[in-house]
């Protein structure tokens, strides 16, 4: 006796949602767009996929009609699957959730708010969010930190021409610890292009000291070569 061949209706079907973590870098932290329910709950901004919708089509309605910002302009990447069959009290969802890091002045009409994250993905204040955008906040700052930790500002967070300061503090927000200062400056310096003003001197810079000089990143692609050293990775190489 043959068992019946099923069709695709006699499988169940979950819900297919797509959220975004939106990354950036403001007041020296690195921070995640959140949005709150009727009830003051804060989640990511998300949006479930509609009839014969693709994931591509979902992904820029979250940025024009969740987010407020130009999806033409924007380019989130897949992050991962987040396919928990808890995950979502409400019932069987299914996330494909997305991350894009945008530069702080980029977000100033973004729909929702600025929340600080700490180093391990969490939000600063300890707040809980919903469903479980806590791990999908914490695989993104992942991959954000694994680039800068390679890349001089892979996501261009920071308008050109920046200093060296400057550009070694916006990498310490991001991956959450201090850098050395001389070290972080060998490894960067041949991936950037000094700047010339209009007399074709070197452009600087003064904020609180010494003029300091200008650079803009001269090879967007280039890497460090290996992990960039905190102070006490540094001090104590065998820690």
């Amino acid at each position: 006796m043959t068992s019946r061949s099923k069709s695709l209706a006699d499988y169940p079907r979950p819900n297919v949602a797509v959220d975004i973590a939106v990354l950036t870098v403001a007041e020296g932290a690195l921070n995640v767009v959140i949005q709150r329910d009727a009830e003051g709950r804060a989640s990511l901004p998300g949006r479930f996929i509609r009839e014969r919708h693709t994931v591509e089509q979902t992904v820029r309605e979250v940025l024009e009609l969740k987010l407020g910002l130009s999806p033409d302009h924007v380019r989130p990447h897949l992050l991962a699957v987040f396919s928990d069959p808890d995950r979502d009290p409400r019932g069987w969802t299914i996330s494909i959730a997305h991350a894009v890091a945008l530069p702080n002045v980029g977000l100033s009409g973004v729909i929702g708010e600025l929340a600080p994250v700490t180093p391990t993905g969490r939000l600063a204040s300890g707040e809980e969010l919903l469903y479980d955008h806590a791990e999908i906040i914490a695989a993104a700052t992942d991959t954000l930190r694994e680039r800068y930790e390679d890349q001089a500002d892979p996501d261009d967070l920071l308008r050109p021409p920046y200093t060296l300061s400057e550009l070694r503090q916006l990498h310490e927000a991001v991956l959450g610890r201090p850098l050395m200062r001389d070290s972080f400056n060998r490894r960067v310096k041949p991936l950037l292009e000094p700047q010339l003003d209009a007399d074709g001197k070197p452009a600087t810079r003064i904020g609180g000291g010494r003029p300091a000089r200008l650079y803009a990143k001269a090879a967007p692609t280039a890497t460090f070569g290996w992990r960039l050293p905190s102070p006490r990775s540094e001090q104590d190489p065998g820690s």
